[in-house]
């Protein structure tokens, strides 16, 4: 009787459960939008999301660039409408000067206020400048941050921020391209570079002639590691391009013995779009395989601590998935706390968001949608393209990037269960 007791409470939990809530991992979340699926204009224009984070509360935050070449910035409630506490219909854009401006990373403080980096200053040919702007949870420009709520800061040459990561005293560490290298700059809460970083808050690194940082994060013990290419200038293929740096902003000669690691998956070009940690303090860099040389596969490395590749993920440290596209790339890349590895992108077959999620091991894991892959497209759609992918504090899985509808461009995002 106590079997039967405990089985009628079990059946009758899971007819309590929300609508969707035993659906298989890598499912659309119905609770989200209705259909897990959510698109958004920021008027007359093409606007497209690079890149997405979740706030403390669960509001989901993306941004990008708007039509008229400015930064976008849009958050969501967690049912996936538009949240009308943010700049009063969940939209804000933001000028800088020059013609050309767009955001490309975002983070989320503690308390509510928003990070956002991306490019801006840039005319046609004109070199552009890393450029910053902070937002209170209101949506308005944080004024207590660099006096206007915006900083830009020049490296010499064709600069942008395209990934950023918040340390835990409330500096703020931005990594992309300058003068064709990897640049990183770090700041003062209050948005002044922070002169205790390689002496005047900036830092080039270069490897072999053409490099540029995409992705940044933070190891547990503050060392800065950030993921991009590398290429010869007399070559034209490209390669996985990795540097760790301590904390006052030398290289970490710990790391691959100079602070630097490169990888290459085939004979053409490789490129890293994302880098993560996880808890065990391996490092983690996804982006594209054959990359330009076309046809492309998601590209995924696993490296120790020490920099070298880790044996243990997939025989050699690397991985690649072909979703039967002549371009697969992934340009985000998340863990989740069990470990699994889930990366977003562009499924070239199907013209739309592509998710792959990993075995620790490196294996796709079957759980996930079957085969470990989930192609996404959106209703009435010529392409979709995911930039960016962000993991809910329930596991949820958030994609972030665009979608084109009649040659219009708009925010894309999608929500998928976890399992």
């Amino acid at each position: 009787m106590r079997t039967g007791t405990a089985l009628i409470a079990v059946v009758a939990a899971a007819l309590l459960l929300p609508p969707g809530a035993l659906a298989a991992a890598g499912s659309l979340d119905p609770m989200f939008s209705g259909d897990g699926r959510q698109t958004t204009v920021f008027g007359p224009g093409n606007s497209r999301a690079e890149a997405v984070a979740i706030q403390p509360d669960g509001k989901i935050v993306a941004v990008g660039t708007a039509a008229g070449a400015r930064f976008a910035v849009a958050r969501y409630s967690l049912n996936g409408s538009l949240d009308p506490t943010f700049s009063g219909d969940g939209r804000h854009t933001t000028d800088f000067a020059g013609d050309r401006a767009g955001a490309y990373a975002v983070a989320t403080q503690a308390d509510g206020r928003i990070v956002v980096v991306g490019t801006a200053g840039a005319s046609g040919l004109l070199p552009g400048n890393f450029a910053l702007a902070r937002y209170n949870p209101n949506g308005s420009l944080d004024k207590s941050f660099s006096g206007d709520g915006k900083q830009t800061t020049d490296f010499g040459g064709y600069d942008g921020a395209t990934g950023v990561a918040l340390q835990a005293n409330g500096k703020i560490v931005a990594a992309g391209g300058g003068a064709g290298s990897f640049a990183i700059a770090r700041y003062h809460p209050n948005g002044s570079l922070d002169t205790s970083f390689s002496n005047d808050g900036k830092r080039l690194t270069n490897f072999k002639g053409v490099d540029q940082a995409h992705g940044v994060a933070l190891q547990g013990d503050g060392k800065v590691v950030a993921a991009g290419y590398t290429a010869d200038r007399a070559r034209a293929a490209a390669d996985f391009a990795l540097a760790r740096y301590n904390r006052n902003g030398s290289l970490d000669p710990t790391f691959s013995g100079d602070g630097k690691q490169t990888t290459r998956f085939a004979d053409g070009d490789d490129q890293a779009y994302g880098v993560a940690i996880q808890a065990d303090g391996k490092i983690v860099a996804a982006g594209g395989g054959s990359l330009y040389s076309y046809p492309s596969n998601f590209a995924l490395a696993r490296y120790r601590s020490n920099g070298s590749l880790d044996p243990t993920f997939s025989g050699d440290g690397r991985r690649t998935t072909d979703f039967g596209g002549f371009v697969d790339v992934a340009n985000g890349v998340a863990i989740q706390d069990d470990g699994k590895i889930v990366l977003a992108g562009e499924d070239g077959s199907s013209f739309g968001f592509g998710l792959a999620r990993y075995r620790p091991n490196g294996s796709l894991d079957p759980s996930f949608s079957g085969d470990g892959k989930k192609t996404t497209t959106f209703a009435s759609s010529e392409a979709a393209v995911a930039n960016g992918v962000a993991l809910q504090r329930d596991g949820k899985i958030v994609a972030a990037g665009w979608a084109s509808s009649n040659s219009s461009e708009s925010f894309a995002l999608a929500r998928y269960l976890a399992g």
